[in-house]
């Protein structure tokens, strides 16, 4: 998915004060994007694997009424989930 991999080839940050990139970087790649990005010493073990999806966010998403159709994590793994390495 073109969108996906345009939005998330690099650390983009998200209403909840996380930074998020694809997951098919691996954790060493990403870690080294993110103290790239930021100007910070970011180790592998502070990223988690999570996944995103496009789309309205749950109820649970902080500002998904204001967002309308976004990208956010916590999505359920399936259709038209994508993995992401989260920092944050």
């Amino acid at each position: 998915m073109a969108k996906f991999e345009d939005t998330f080839n690099e650390p983009i940050g998200f209403s909840d004060g996380s930074y998020v990139i694809s997951g098919h970087y691996s954790v060493d790649e990403a870690a080294k994007m993110f103290s790239e990005d930021l100007g910070d010493d970011i180790k592998p073990d502070a990223l988690r694997k999570d996944v995103v999806r496009f789309g309205f966010p749950p109820e649970f998403v902080e500002d998904g009424n204001e967002l309308g159709a976004c990208w956010y994590t916590g999505a359920k793994k399936g259709k038209g989930s994508k993995p992401v390495w989260v920092l944050g």
